[in-house]
């Protein structure tokens, strides 16, 4: 099944993610792909489901106010830079994307903070 929102594509979907975690929106799981995975922190959540509680927890734990300080695009990988103030300190991070077809395919987070 495809992503909801098919209308954004490339940097906007990027963008769009960061938008929604910032709005404490777990309709952030709609821009992946059924399938998609997340990898953050040695974990990895698999499944658009899985992600959308990924996401909540996040939001409900840390309330994440994530500020984009560039996204950068090579074929279908997107690399975000990011500053991301929580209710537990800062971090800065780098997300490394693929989109496909059907929406974000996989995320990599690499933080510090």
């Amino acid at each position: 099944m495809a992503a909801l929102d098919p209308e954004l594509q490339g940097p906007d979907r990027v963008r769009a993610v960061f938008a929604r975690v910032k709005a404490g929106d777990n309709g952030v799981a709609d821009l992946y792909a059924e399938d998609g995975v997340v990898k953050a922190g040695g974990h990895e959540v698999q499944g658009r489901e899985a992600i959308r509680a990924f996401y909540q927890a996040t939001i409900d734990k840390i309330h994440p106010q994530p500020e984009v300080q560039e996204v950068l695009q090579s074929g279908d990988l997107f690399i975000a830079v990011v500053h991301v103030p929580t209710d537990h300190g800062d971090m800065d991070a780098i997300d490394l994307f693929e989109l496909g077809d059907d929406g974000i395919v996989s995320l990599e987070i690499f933080s510090r903070g």
